[in-house]
């Protein structure tokens, strides 16, 4: 049985990389022929920029060594690794008109089903496959309150096709429901299907060597701006942990702050090393949690209380019954030494999370 992959696993971003390399290697834990289908997804969201912010972005770069050129040919290099791609590469419209074939289609977690990233690229919704091929969903992101306008009809119409449907987040749920009539299932992120060990055996490949503790922080801004506030949780974090802190991707200014470390090029497996060795993790994405768990490292993770329409951190912190690391950007903790430790997911509560995604795989595949 052959099973073909969709997912944004050609974005630069750490997180959808390792969990379409997590989903896959599952499925060939699992005695799987699977691939990732090759497809180029062109993320248009966003306005040009101009003459001047180009110049300026330009000589940022070459001021830290052109860390973005550095940081692609680290992933084109984990993706020659580890990544078992079709042979053919594919586009918005030669999927169409040739599409690859396979007995099982699995359209793959990450944001494949925010219409905010995918616009009207209805082949996450496995549009191209032909009409009586089977089709499931793993814990797809929608990462919206609603599917609203046009869009509605065009998932509600994709998404009756598929013979199951998983969601990430349980907010999820209820936008599958509206729109399909059927209740989908809540499953983990193909990341935390994986033990540590493998990751481990990933963050070998790493060049990084940290000797001393460290607390990382992991702030993006793509869905909600959380500079400069989240300073504050920083400052006291490492006030209280008295700590060294690695900004992982971080912004230039960061280079100046004091007793600091901006690290700006890091690929997959230096990603998978800096959240095993540190010793506290401060994160407003979503797979910066999940690798923080999958490490049993305490965490705080920093969402925007104001946004009703990016649940993904909440959901998961919850779901392992770690609600207590969840913070406001604009918030502080007051909390001593031994209770920032102490914020950390359950165990239990995280494994029969595992172990009910792997029961929906082997259901939905067999």
């Amino acid at each position: 049985m052959r099973i073909g992959i969709i997912t944004m696993h050609k974005v630069l971003n750490c997180g959808s990389a390792l969990q379409a390399y997590a989903l896959q290697r599952k499925l060939r834990e699992m005695g799987y022929d699977s691939e990732i289908i090759d497809y180029k997804y062109l993320d248009k969201s966003g306005s040009t920029p101009s003459l001047k912010a180009r110049v300026i972005s330009f000589l940022r770069e070459a001021l830290f060594g052109f860390p973005v050129e550095r940081m692609k040919c680290k992933f084109k290099a984990f993706r020659r690794r580890n990544l078992v791609l079709s042979k053919k590469t594919y586009d918005k419209k030669s999927i169409v008109k040739n599409p690859p074939q396979y007995d099982i289609y699995i359209a793959g977690s990450d944001q494949i089903w925010n219409p905010r990233f995918i616009g009207d690229d209805v082949n996450f919704l496995l549009a191209f496959a032909a009409p009586d091929a089977r089709r499931i969903s793993y814990a797809s992101s929608i990462a919206a309150g609603a599917i609203e306008g046009s869009a509605k009809e065009v998932y509600s119409r994709h998404l009756s096709r598929f013979q199951a449907i998983s969601v990430r987040e349980r907010t999820g749920v209820g936008i599958v429901k509206e729109l399909t009539g059927r209740d989908p299932a809540v499953c983990c992120d193909p990341t935390l299907l994986l033990g540590r060990d493998v990751w481990d055996e990933l963050a070998l490949q790493s060049k990084y060597r940290i000797t001393e503790k460290y607390i990382l922080v992991y702030a993006l801004s793509y869905m909600f701006d959380p500079f400069p506030q989240i300073y504050g949780i920083v400052d006291k974090v490492q006030k209280t942990l008295g700590m060294k802190v690695v900004f992982l991707q971080g912004r230039a200014k960061d280079v100046f702050r004091p007793d600091s470390k901006l690290i700006k090029s890091a690929g997959p497996a230096d990603f998978a090393y800096l959240l095993k060795h540190a010793s506290f993790v401060i994160t407003t994405s979503f797979h910066g949690a999940t690798f923080a768990l999958i490490n049993d490292k305490p965490l705080i993770g920093v969402v925007d209380s104001k946004s009703a329409s990016d649940s993904r951190i909440q959901s998961l912190l919850k779901s392992v019954s770690a609600q207590a690391s969840i913070y406001d950007y604009r918030e502080t903790p007051e909390l001593d030494a031994s209770a920032l430790l102490s914020l950390k997911g359950n165990r239990d509560a995280l494994d029969n999370l595992v172990s009910g995604s792997v029961k929906y795989l082997k259901d939905n595949l067999q």
